[in-house]
């Protein structure tokens, strides 16, 4: 086990699933999010609790952020009139990793930053995967880096991938959501158009699972379908 401090920002549908299962395995964690909610299931499980991103940058040396987007990863790490953020805190030597989905240049600014003690390590699973610790990794920066990390990683994931330089990570996990959509949106038409037929949704979706028309996005295509109705804002 990682003998580093971890710390953990943002504890959201797939941050929070991930900080439970580090704290259950055990590292010496430190969490901060403004839902004290989750913050307070978090300190049941042993982990402490800070006050700011200053603070976890002080404390740790591993810092994970898992927020919404590009610009919550920038107010994290560099600060806002609130919270001077990790990096003004940050002790020499710690690692900052952002798990969020972002722009690779978000996480080639912030390596840049931290004086290129930064990886990006983009995740997919969705929220279950969180959950059970299945999570797939993509990891972008030096190998060392990333081995310093590898304990704290499978904690949360089935499978860790070194992809290369910072930003390559986010790179591949694009890439895989690229692939992810275009089967949500096949999958979408087939039914359209079996509905139009008059075969029942459900049922359509037992038959293709057993058959040639199978997919990952099929398999969950009730919550995909909300997430993309939600990304198009419709």
């Amino acid at each position: 086990m990682a003998k580093e401090k971890i710390g953990y920002i943002g504890l959201g549908n797939m941050g929070k699933g991930m900080a439970i299962n580090i704290a259950r395995g055990g590292f010496d964690l430190t969490v901060y999010d403004l839902n004290r909610d989750s913050t307070e299931e978090l300190r049941a499980l042993g982990a402490k609790v800070a006050s700011s991103n200053r603070e976890i940058g002080e404390t740790c040396d591993i810092i994970e952020i898992c927020v919404v987007n590009d610009k919550q990863v920038e107010q994290v790490v560099f600060g806002t009139d609130e919270d001077e953020g990790v990096l003004a805190g940050a002790r020499p030597g710690s690692l900052i990793v952002v798990h969020s989905t972002v722009h690779p240049k978000t996480c080639e600014r912030v390596a840049a930053a931290a004086q290129e003690k930064g990886l990006d390590a983009a995740v997919s699973g969705v929220e279950a995967g969180s959950a059970s610790g299945t999570l797939t990794l993509m990891v972008g920066g030096p190998l060392e880096h990333l081995e310093i990390c590898r304990p704290v990683f499978e904690a949360v994931g089935a499978n860790v991938f070194h992809m290369g330089e910072v930003g390559r990570g986010q790179v591949a996990k694009l890439c895989n959501n690229l692939m992810s959509i275009v089967n949500l949106v096949t999958a979408e038409e087939g039914l359209r158009l079996a509905e139009a037929a008059g075969i029942d949704e459900k049922q359509m979706i037992e038959i293709a699972s057993v058959s040639t028309g199978n997919s990952w996005a099929l398999r969950g295509f009730g919550p995909m379908r909300d997430l993309l109705k939600k990304a198009l804002g419709d």
